[in-house]
């Protein structure tokens, strides 16, 4: 029975990576999915993330033994290789992946977003655009959350742990049993559970379980939607918006007049966010004040955001930051 499969496969990956039986399933019903990728529109990124020593790389090794058409990247390639490595509908395994271009993983996630061209030169053609599609499954072996909400909000995260009693060697695994589960999957069939992008992202994998009648792992996989859910409005969704308005509030006010500077440089935003230990870099941090409706110009080749003081204490009213300078500004 499918159900027996899925159990022998998570046992093995519990004994071999230190998981527990739940995150462990989880990685089966991803391999499953990849093995049924041409009939998906969305396929969820994958995400390997702890500590050193904490079983990434076993369990990226495991991964590659049982998903569909498995390639192994090296993160740390440039793009353009990084780019050109990306083949539809197979299965990317990037180790060391922290550095790695977070928008050619977003082109993974959807069919629909995964094309798009490169513009490639030769001494006999001069320059040409190649198309590209990009669609397929992504295992990302990191260290660190992701910079952009998108593709975290697109991703499965299982977060690896160190086992103090030890693991057993990588079993060898195939990928048949796998194979034929995928194959009588109906991946078009719709369950409920909740809309919106996290419910998307997990949706190939509750198709997989309800196929297998894994009832108890559906039950844990809920509980993990809920929360990325609640991580996406209240957390990665929200916090960025907060401590960046945050940080320009601070530095818009002039401490001795006591009143609003006309405008703060944005690397001067971003270089107080870093001390702080936020890795966002400057266009990441131009592109939220934008989207909160600030205006951004250039001058003497340094970008500042204008400050004007009604839609400051808009801005930070909405989004619940309580400055005592701000609030007795003349």
């Amino acid at each position: 029975m499918p159900i027996q499969i899925i159990a022998a496969y998570a046992n093995a990956i519990t004994s071999a990576s230190g998981l527990d039986i739940n995150q462990a399933k989880t990685s089966v019903y991803w391999a499953i999915a990849t093995h049924g990728i041409n009939k998906l529109e969305i396929m969820p990124i994958l995400v390997s993330e702890g500590g050193h020593g904490t079983g990434k790389s076993t369990l990226m090794k495991i991964l590659r033994q049982i998903c569909n058409a498995p390639i192994v990247i090296d993160g740390k390639v440039s793009k353009a290789e990084l780019r050109d490595s990306l083949q539809p509908n197979t299965t990317a395994l990037i180790e060391e992946a922290d550095g790695v271009d977070e928008r050619l993983i977003l082109m993974r996630y959807a069919r629909q977003t995964a094309s798009t061209t490169v513009k490639r030169g030769s001494a006999s053609k001069g320059w040409t655009r190649e198309p590209l599609n990009l669609f397929g499954a992504t295992v990302l072996h990191r260290r660190e959350p992701f910079k952009d909400p998108a593709v975290d909000s697109r991703s499965i995260t299982i977060r690896t742990v160190y086992k103090k009693q030890g693991v057993s060697p990588i079993p060898a695994l195939g990928v048949s049993p796998l194979s034929s589960i995928a194959a009588n999957v109906d991946w078009s069939k719709t369950l409920v559970i909740p809309d919106g992008r996290a419910a998307d992202t997990w949706m190939p994998l509750f198709q997989a379980a309800y196929y297998c009648n894994d009832t108890a792992w559906m039950v844990y996989a809920s509980g993990e939607l809920i929360k990325a859910i609640a991580n996406l409005s209240e957390g990665q969704g929200y916090e960025p918006n907060q401590y960046i308005v945050s940080k320009l509030v601070s530095l818009a006010i002039d401490p001795n007049l006591k009143q609003l500077k006309p405008r703060v440089a944005l690397k001067d935003i971003t270089n107080e966010l870093k001390k702080e230990g936020h890795s966002l870099n400057s266009w990441q941090v131009g592109r939220i004040l934008k989207d909160q409706g600030f205006q951004k110009k250039l001058s003497g080749g340094t970008d500042y955001i204008l400050i004007d003081k009604a839609h400051l204490l808009d801005v930070a009213k909405r989004l619940g930051i309580d400055d005592d300078a701000l609030k007795n500004l003349p």
